[in-house]
C-alpha cells in the first residue's frame, strides 16, 4: 500500500499544482474567500462529500469582518469567473466563506483534517526571478497575495478529499475535511468551531508549509504557539476650531498618545516572553482642527492563555483610566483572538510512525517549540483535547530560496504538497 499510495499522489501532483496556481493567482483576505471557497465546494459536491458551508457552517459571531464596500467588491470579482457554480457561490455571499466536506464508511473514529484559504494585503513581486510571475499565476488581484502557502495548504487539502472519495471503501468512520477562512487576524476558526459537526472529534490535524525551512523537515507535533487577542480602541473626544474655540474641543490624540507610552511602561511588568504591541494610530483630520477621534490597533501575545489574558485585562484598564482623565470616551473591540495550545504526544508519535514510514522526508522531528507566532488551528486543538480527543499541528519545509513568510517574493517548493498530502492520506486510513 505504501508505494501505491505514494504512487497516487505523484500521479496527482500536476493537478495539485494546478489547484494552487489557480488559487494563487485569485487571492482572496478573511471572510472574502468568495471564489476559494466556491471553487472547493464544487470539486467536493463533484466527489460525493456532504457539503456544509454558508450559514449552515459559520455562526453570526464573526470577528474582524472587512468593510462592507470590500466584502462587495470580491463577491462581485468571483460573479464575474465563469469557473465558478453561481448557486454554491451565492451561499458565500457576506463573508460566510467557511466550506466542510464529509465522507463517512463504517463504523470508526471521527477525524478533521484543517486547511486554510486566506491571503494578505501585500502586492506581489513582479521580478523576472519571480516564479508566479515567471509562469503567469501571479495574483490578479491588486494588492492581495498568497504570501503564507494558504494556497498551497487548499491544494493539499483538496488533493486528500480527492484521494478520500475515490478509496472510500478505505475509510473507517467519519472524515471532515474544513476549509477554513481567516486564518490571518485570528478570527475564522472561533465561528466555525461551535458547529454540532466538531462536538465529539477524536482525532484533529493542522499544517502550515514553511517557505523557511528546507523541504526534507516534517514536523509532527508542534507546541507553543503564542495565544493572543488582537483589539481596536477607538478614543472620542470633541472638535473644535484649534485658534478659535480651542476650549470648546476635548483632543483625542492626547490619550491615544499617553496610552502608547503607558502600554510600552506595562510591558515591564510581565515576563519576558509577552508581546505588546501598538501597530497603529490614526488620529486627526486637519492641524487646526481639535482631533475629535483617535484609533490604536494592537495585539498582545503571551506563552499561555492565562498570561495572555492578564496582559490584555490590564491593558484595557490602563486604556480605560487613561482616556477618562482626558474627558474622553472610549470603545474596546476584539477582532481576533488565538489560544496557546500543544500538539497531543501520542497522535504526533503515530504521525511520526506514518512519516518515516513514507520515507518520504529525510528529518522527521517529533516535537518542536513554535513560540514566535500564533496559530488560529490552536482553538480547534483545544476544543478538541477538552472533548477527549487528540490533536496535532504539523510544520513542513518547503523552501526554494525565495524568501520567507509575508513579503512579497514568497514562493514555496511544489513538491511537498503532494507529498504531505499522500501523508494526510494514510493518517485518515488508520484506526
Amino acid at each position: 500500500m505504501m508505494s501505491s499510495l505514494s504512487s497516487y499522489f505523484q500521479d496527482l501532483q500536476e493537478e495539485m499544482i494546478q489547484w494552487r496556481r489557480l488559487v494563487h493567482k485569485h487571492p482572496e483576505p478573511a471572510w472574502c474567500e468568495f471564489g476559494t471557497a466556491t471553487f472547493v465546494a464544487q470539486l467536493l459536491k463533484k466527489w460525493g462529500f456532504e457539503i456544509h458551508m454558508g450559514k449552515d457552517l459559520i455562526g453570526e459571531e464573526r470577528m474582524n469582518l472587512p468593510a462592507q464596500e470590500s466584502l462587495d467588491s470580491f463577491y462581485k470579482q468571483a460573479m464575474e469567473r465563469h469557473d465558478l457554480d453561481k448557486e454554491l457561490l451565492a451561499k458565500t455571499e457576506g463573508g460566510y466563506t467557511a466550506v466542510a466536506g464529509v465522507m463517512e464508511h463504517g463504523d470508526g473514529p471521527v477525524k478533521v483534517f484543517r486547511v486554510d484559504m486566506d491571503a494578505l494585503p501585500i502586492t506581489e513581486s513582479q521580478s523576472t526571478e519571480h516564479r508566479p510571475s515567471i509562469k503567469q499565476f501571479a495574483s490578479t488581484h491588486a494588492g492581495f497575495m498568497h504570501a503564507c502557502g494558504h494556497d498551497a495548504h487548499t491544494a493539499i487539502g483538496l488533493g486528500l478529499a480527492k484521494y478520500i472519495s475515490e478509496h472510500k471503501e478505505l475509510l473507517q468512520g467519519k472524515i471532515i475535511i474544513l476549509f477554513q477562512p481567516a486564518e490571518e487576524g485570528l478570527g475564522g476558526m472561533a465561528a466555525v468551531v461551535k458547529h454540532p459537526l466538531f462536538s465529539q472529534v477524536d482525532e484533529a490535524y493542522g499544517c502550515h508549509v514553511w517557505a523557511n525551512r528546507d523541504p526534507q523537515e516534517f514536523i509532527c507535533g508542534t507546541y507553543g504557539q503564542l495565544a493572543s487577542k488582537k483589539f481596536d480602541v477607538k478614543i472620542t473626544g470633541k472638535a473644535s476650531h484649534a485658534a478659535l474655540a480651542p476650549e470648546k474641543g476635548i483632543n483625542a490624540m492626547l490619550p491615544a498618545a499617553e496610552i502608547i507610552l503607558s502600554l510600552e511602561q506595562l510591558k515591564a511588568e510581565f515576563p519576558s516572553h509577552i508581546r505588546l504591541n501598538i501597530g497603529q494610530m490614526q488620529a486627526g483630520t486637519a492641524r487646526n482642527i481639535i482631533c475629535p477621534e483617535a484609533i490604536l490597533k494592537i495585539e498582545t501575545r503571551a506563552g499561555d492563555t492565562l498570561t495572555r489574558d492578564k496582559l490584555y485585562n490590564a491593558a484595557i484598564r490602563t486604556i480605560e483610566e487613561i482616556t477618562r482623565k482626558y474627558a474622553c470616551s472610549c470603545k474596546v473591540s476584539l477582532v481576533g483572538e488565538a489560544e496557546s495550545a500543544a500538539s497531543s504526544k501520542e497522535l504526533a508519535k503515530k504521525v511520526k510512525q506514518t512519516v518515516t514510514s513514507a520515507s518520504l522526508f529525510a528529518n522527521c522531528i517529533e516535537a518542536e517549540l513554535h513560540n514566535t507566532y500564533s496559530e488560529d488551528f490552536c482553538t480547534l486543538m483545544n476544543h478538541v483535547q477538552q472533548s477527549g480527543g487528540q490533536a496535532v499541528f504539523m510544520g513542513i519545509g518547503a523552501s526554494n530560496n525565495a524568501g520567507t513568510h509575508h513579503q512579497p517574493h514568497f514562493d514555496i517548493r511544489e513538491e511537498v504538497m503532494w507529498k504531505t498530502a499522500r501523508i494526510l492520506a494514510e493518517l485518515s486510513s488508520q484506526k
